[in-house]
């Protein structure tokens, strides 16, 4: 029989491991990055928000936010050099650091970006192909057990090309054509088969970047959590998830093609208040939560919940061509769907076999229990976003 003094107890576990997050709700940063292949030599300019600048300084939750001295932006620009590694022909290439170019002004830390412009020199006899590898802020916890990541979306072309072409590089290693004049005759089918390569690793890409983004997402799990654990049949859930999913998907597109935006200051504080609203709704209106209007809760904050998820997107897709965008989209989506089952349907399938065991007034206590601990947790999140705000404003 599940009580309320375990709950607490859960709950003051994971108060404790909350602790030391900072203002986000996610470990997954996005930035983006320019390569230009010329003859002996390439071109890399890369954007670094303010986020990342105060993780790397240890200073994720001053009051000083965005403010940094010109030794903190070049230590961190000679930072950025360590960590992003280009090789040819196994060869680490030496890069060298050219130009900081500040944003005109400071706004909310995770849309406020520096660009460090660098040049690396290429071996005489230009190559084909160079590898692309990156290390950013692994070596700092966003909380216990966890590291912060850093996605970028790369740009890459030679100046002999009109158009560019695009990858998203995570901490895998990657592999870039460099479009340079080869020693070698090119065989025919090479273009048709490096343009298929290219499509299969944007759809890849993009969809492991939707998966992390909701199962890092702790606002987003615990808001469809708050969803799930009242539903009291497969059909109910069904319904739930995809009003849900419906509207997310809607918003996710309009963000998109600009559309509709709205600044993750706003976006964020609403989110949380979304999860304390269904998880009081749980507590308080508990048959209410088996109705159509559970129905309309979940499709309306899930149009809020669609903009969130174009802040994790809308940087990582910056400069790709309609189709990609497309494409980009489409996979990118799959994969928060992907995520969000990968706990909704483990989540649906353990509470069915709990209510089998326990009488219905002990489910209606652990239901109780359960959105208590999600209400605190929404509020945590509120509270933390609201504090941004105020930070911002000073």
């Amino acid at each position: 029989m599940f009580g309320f003094n375990s709950v607490y107890r859960i709950l003051a576990c994971i108060l404790w491991y909350l602790i030391p997050i900072t203002i986000h709700a996610h470990p997954l940063m996005q930035d983006i990055m320019w390569l230009q292949f010329e003859p002996a030599l390439i071109r890399v300019a890369v954007n670094v928000s303010v986020r990342e600048i105060q993780i790397a300084q240890a200073k994720p939750s001053e009051s000083n936010v965005g403010k940094f001295t010109k030794e903190q932006i070049e230590a961190h620009a000679q930072y950025v050099l360590q960590h992003i590694v280009l090789k040819a022909r196994d060869k680490k290439l030496d890069g060298l650091l050219r130009l900081i170019q500040e944003p005109p002004r400071i706004q909310y830390p995770d849309n406020t970006f520096y660009q460090f412009q660098y040049e690396y020199r290429l071996p005489l006899i230009n190559p084909t192909e160079v590898t692309l590898s990156q290390s950013m802020l692994q070596e700092w916890e966003y909380s216990a057990g966890l590291a912060w990541s850093v996605s970028y979306v790369v740009r890459y072309k030679s100046n002999l090309e009109q158009t560019s072409r695009v990858v998203l590089v995570t901490n895998k290693l990657v592999t870039l054509k460099t479009g340079l004049p080869s020693i070698n005759e090119q065989f025919k089918g090479v273009a048709v088969t490096e343009a298929k390569r290219v499509k299969d690793n944007v759809f890849w890409d993009y969809f492991k970047h939707g998966v992390i983004h909701i199962l890092t997402g702790y606002d987003h799990l615990l808001f469809i959590s708050a969803l799930v654990i009242v539903t009291l049949s497969f059909w109910e859930m069904v319904k739930i998830i995809l009003a849900f999913t419906l509207a997310h998907t809607i918003t996710l597109i309009l963000c998109v093609f600009g559309i509709l935006r709205l600044p993750s200051e706003i976006v964020e504080p609403i989110i949380a208040l979304s999860i304390i609203f269904v998880a009081l709704e749980n507590i308080i209106w508990p048959k209410r939560t088996h109705s159509s209007l559970r129905l309309a809760v979940a499709f309306g904050f899930g149009l809020i919940h669609g903009l969130g998820f174009a802040g994790g997107l809308l940087d990582a897709m910056a400069g790709l061509p309609a189709a990609g965008t497309w494409l980009a989209l489409t996979s990118f989506s799959i994969g928060v769907e992907c995520g969000n089952q990968a706990v909704v349907m483990p989540l649906f399938a353990l509470l069915t076999q709990r209510r089998k065991n326990i009488s219905e007034g002990s489910l209606l206590q652990f239901t109780s229990a359960c959105s208590i601990l999600v209400v605190v947790l929404g509020v945590y999140y509120l509270v933390v976003a609201l504090r941004m705000q105020h930070l911002l404003s000073h």
